[in-house]
């Protein structure tokens, strides 16, 4: 886990108080010192020293939930590879993310069985670059070693000779492999690497990790844990999985999120629940809700994830006489509530997700059918009756009478669903 444990690089003073520590970045570099690669590294989101004793199943699905779930990987990564420390127990063979974005880095206590052999078989079939981390062997018999694409070298472990050994013995036995020195603290430290014949290098010398502020995203894990209870259900379909999701606002967010990446090739924008569920498949979302249940996050208070499912089921029932209307209100009435629960604008999270042009109308300015239903529902909780926009309901076929039925049913909606939930 290469320098996840040294001292924390040193903040700039601000005069707000700053935010939530993601992870670390600390950037690889080829021969001609051209930046190629990140290394993501965990740290505690207050910036203080790290956790005793060090969980590197949190730490791992921490980082890869704040990179590739919630911020902008593009900004994160600037186009390139990023490298994730994983424990055997975060290893899946269904991670829920581009291959092309993401090395695949084998912590160097992982026990070589035939179970790992596997997973590892089944990450490279799907196009996953791995890497060996922190090699200190004096020769090229490691049992991973037939599997991954690079091997991190850690540097001040071999003397001089012991170092021009083992990279030789690598390049004899797998000529393919890419070899990686790490921890390099001086300029002598990468003259020798490079003379020795290394492709990558890493260290204090040339970067030191840089700390990724943002608003961390908080989950409520009695959710996640339904979640994957559902998903573990034999013959699961995709409409329990949605309804499953749709308990926890934060969870569709995160769904959303993966659907807009690169990986998932769609020719139109997601208007449900159910079509981002069906267009990312049971074991990725599996993946997903494990990941989210092994990592460490506050949870939002109750009440306000009641506030945003009831608001949902009121949209929803709205308009019940129109199925692809009644999905689009629900999902505005259920992110609605966004800002609350991430403490960010809601333009810039609605940015961040490929909602339909008509649920993103209704989110940010009220306008359209979706954005009908969404003010009446708002005006409706808050009892301003004379305020609920009649004569746009009208143009929906919407009479006043409905209206009331509708908020009836919502109601009995919400009671089944708190009953179900445990909530």
């Amino acid at each position: 886990m290469n320098e996840t444990h040294r001292g924390q690089p040193m903040q700039e003073a601000s005069e707000h108080p700053t935010p939530a520590v993601l992870f670390a970045r600390q950037p690889i570099f080829d021969a001609s010192l051209e930046l190629v690669a990140f290394e993501l590294l965990f740290r505690p989101t207050d910036g203080g020293p790290m956790p005793m004793p060090f969980d590197g199943n949190q730490a791992t699905s921490t980082v890869l939930l704040n990179a590739f779930a919630q911020g902008d990987l593009n900004t994160v990564s600037q186009g390139k590879p990023l490298f994730v420390n994983f424990t055997a127990e975060t290893l899946s063979d269904d991670l829920p993310f581009e291959a092309s974005r993401l090395v695949v880095e084998l912590l160097e206590d992982i026990p070589f069985d035939d179970t790992i052999r596997d997973q590892l078989e089944l990450l490279r079939q799907r196009g996953f670059t791995l890497a060996l981390d922190d090699y200190a062997e004096a020769d090229a018999t490691h049992p991973c070693l037939p599997l991954v694409d690079i091997v991190k070298l850690e540097y001040p472990h071999y003397s001089e000779e012991g170092f021009d050994h083992i990279v030789r013995q690598l390049r004899r036995h797998y000529p393919k492999i890419r070899i990686l020195a790490e921890k390099l603290e001086t300029e002598e430290d990468l003259r020798r690497c490079q003379h020795a014949g290394c492709d990558l290098f890493q260290g204090y010398f040339l970067a030191r990790p840089q700390l990724v502020h943002g608003a961390v995203v908080t989950t409520d894990r009695l959710a996640i844990l339904k979640l994957i209870a559902t998903l573990n259900k034999p013959k699961v379909s995709v409409g329990e999985i949605s309804s499953a999701i749709e308990r926890d606002p934060t969870l569709g967010v995160r769904l959303l999120r993966l659907v807009n990446t690169a990986q998932y090739q769609r020719q139109i924008d997601i208007t449900s629940l159910h079509q981002a569920v069906a267009l990312i498949g049971t074991h990725r979302i599996r993946s997903l809700a494990t990941l989210l249940a092994l990592s460490e996050m506050e949870d939002k208070p109750e009440s306000l994830q009641q506030l945003a499912l009831s608001r949902a089921c009121l949209c929803r029932e709205l308009a019940a006489g129109d199925p692809s209307l009644a999905e689009k209100a629900f999902i505005s009435g259920l992110f609605s509530y966004l800002e609350a629960f991430f403490n960010r604008p809601l333009e810039e999270l609605v940015a961040s997700l490929p909602l339909h042009a008509s649920i993103t109308t209704a989110l940010l300015h009220h306008d359209g059918p979706v954005g009908t239903l969404l003010e009446t529902a708002i005006r409706l909780e808050s009892g301003k009756w004379n305020e609920i926009p009649w004569a746009r309901l009208r143009s929906l076929g919407i009479k006043a009478s409905d209206v009331g039925e509708a908020n009836q049913r919502a109601l009995q909606s919400m009671r089944e669903l708190q009953t179900n939930a445990g909530l």
